[in-house]
């Protein structure tokens, strides 16, 4: 387990299992959305493993929509808020042969399974992986509450596997 999620893992963040998941996830090339709100600690785990995707791959930071067309394996795309965020993402699903880390919050709302369900009318590709890491406070403390795992299949049709750890 890389040395970023393992801090997680001390601090109670994430148990054992879900950080060497997420970690398996990232050397896999699945894209990563963070999700949940701030308070939750949402931003500084996107951007370790925003760090971890880079030190393994290339990997460009995403400030608008013109970074999109550079050649790259993770597509590294932060809150932005003087973008319309919900077609970044699009844009970045669509790209072939490419993953993203990127996070999905209440100043940054966008459906996933409806973007999902736009790739493939436009794409058809099926090929791509998106864990989906929600995290909330719980007793006011900051916590990874839940991992899906989002597919399409060959008939477009979203398939959701929560990790259990």
């Amino acid at each position: 387990m890389h040395t970023m999620i393992k801090k997680y893992v001390d601090q109670g963040f994430m148990t054992e299992a879900e950080g060497n998941y997420i970690h398996e996830a990232i050397q896999n090339k699945e894209s990563i959305i963070v999700s949940g709100h701030r308070s939750a600690g949402i931003r500084p785990l996107m951007a370790a493993l925003m760090a971890i995707a880079k030190s393994s791959f290339k990997s460009v930071q995403v400030k608008g929509f013109e970074d999109l067309e550079n050649e790259t394996e993770y597509f590294l795309i932060p809150g932005l808020d003087n973008l319309d965020f919900e077609k970044l993402i699009f844009e970045a699903m669509k790209k072939p042969n490419t993953s993203f880390v990127t996070l999905k919050e209440p100043e940054h709302p966008y459906s996933i399974m409806k973007l999902l369900r736009q790739v493939f009318k436009e794409t058809g590709d099926t090929s791509k992986v998106y864990q989906v890491l929600e995290c909330s406070k719980i007793d006011d403390v900051p916590k990874l509450t839940k991992i899906t795992r989002m597919t399409l299949n060959e008939k477009g049709r979203i398939e959701k596997e929560d990790f259990e750890g």
